[in-house]
């Protein structure tokens, strides 16, 4: 059969104007004067949380207890935590593929941990994180709209696992007799925030015709809802083709969840899991507290959760902080080699040219 002529010269022309978007996008995030204050910021952050907070609440002795935790169990901690990775990295260069660019799982591997220490200068929900995958996404040949597509589709993704562990787990909790602060009220309000967020997806039409108009900062609150609404019906694509790269995502939740209760094990306390499930899930909402690094608010708050559920507050603390040192800071730090490598990984995707991709 002759190829049509216009068919290739469409796909040329795509192809094209995708490698032309990597040249013409600079990348995000502080520079200069502003990222040293950042990191000096954070940095004094991490030594107030690691260091000064335990002296000054009179429990040194329990900060040295790290020195007796399980070097096994630690050592699977942080396999635990590896394996969380890769399932990110994975639902990303699943996506990207489902979308026409393939990335591979290497270069999935880097952008995420490029974010990884992008988030850690930009706190509030991972904003620093988020801006430097679009930027990758887009210089990889997605373009900027379609950057921004799977960007709220990995946040769709990623929220949708969250809150439905967040039911889940609190309603087994609250049957089984739990606190209803700490187990029925969460599930609630994470039932009611999925409400809420299916009716602002269905609307973006109706929020237009009553925001289109006035002052500027108005009009940009249309774009949360529509690219929400664009991830969301990616995420039901992706679904209804059997995208099993999605799986990926529930990895990441689940395996950095392990990482915590082998932290717990490596100290010697064997929580409850449905417990400890929810102490987690409500220790990460502190992500969306504007701390330099977002330090401080996830550790204040999975240690308050523990010694909620009548975990040993000495234990919790230690066991957290050991979390956190796996789960994000050891990977922050080949993350700031990632940024420096991200440009040329990024140009190393491969632009799917022909039509499968538009037909699927």
């Amino acid at each position: 059969m002759t190829p049509d002529p216009d068919t290739e010269t469409q796909a040329e022309t795509e192809a094209t104007a995708r490698r032309r978007v990597r040249h013409a996008l600079p990348m995000p995030g502080p520079t200069g004067r502003r990222a040293l204050i950042w990191f000096g910021a954070t940095a004094i952050a991490i030594l107030v949380v690691y260091l000064l907070i335990p002296h000054l609440a009179g429990i040194e002795d329990t900060w040295n207890r790290i020195r007796d935790g399980s070097p096994y169990w630690l050592a699977a901690a942080l396999a635990l935590e590896s394996v969380s990775y890769l399932g990110y990295a994975w639902n990303m260069a699943a996506v990207s593929a489902a979308d026409g660019v393939v990335l591979g799982v290497r270069r999935s591997a880097l952008i995420t941990l490029a974010a990884t220490a992008a988030t850690r200068l930009v706190a509030a929900g991972g904003a620093g994180g988020i801006a430097v995958t679009t930027w990758a996404l887009s210089r990889a040949g997605h373009g900027n709209r379609q950057a921004a597509k799977q960007v709220s589709q990995h946040l769709v993704a990623t929220y949708a696992v969250f809150m439905a562990m967040v039911i889940v787990v609190g309603t087994a909790l609250a049957i089984s007799g739990a606190d209803p602060l700490l187990s029925a009220l969460p599930a609630v309000i994470a039932a009611l925030a999925v409400a809420a967020f299916l009716v602002l997806i269905q609307a973006p039409d109706w929020i237009a015709r009553r925001l289109d108009t006035g002052p500027q900062w108005r009009r940009r609150l249309l774009a949360a809802p529509q690219a929400l609404a664009d991830g969301t019906k990616f995420t039901i694509d992706l679904i209804n083709r059997r995208e099993a790269g999605l799986w990926g995502t529930v990895m990441w939740w689940v395996f950095d969840l392990a990482t915590l209760w082998a932290c717990f094990w490596a100290f010697g306390y064997h929580p409850v899991v449905w417990e400890l499930t929810m102490a987690y899930l409500l220790g990460m909402l502190g992500n969306l507290l504007p701390l330099p690094g977002g330090v401080g608010g996830v550790e204040g708050g999975m240690v308050g959760a523990c010694a909620a559920f009548n975990m040993p507050a000495s234990v919790a603390l230690v066991a957290v902080l050991a979390y956190r040192a796996i789960s994000v800071w050891l990977p922050a730090l080949p993350g700031v080699l990632a940024l420096a490598t991200l440009r040329r990984a990024a140009e190393g995707a491969d632009v799917i040219e022909d039509d499968e991709h538009h037909d699927a």
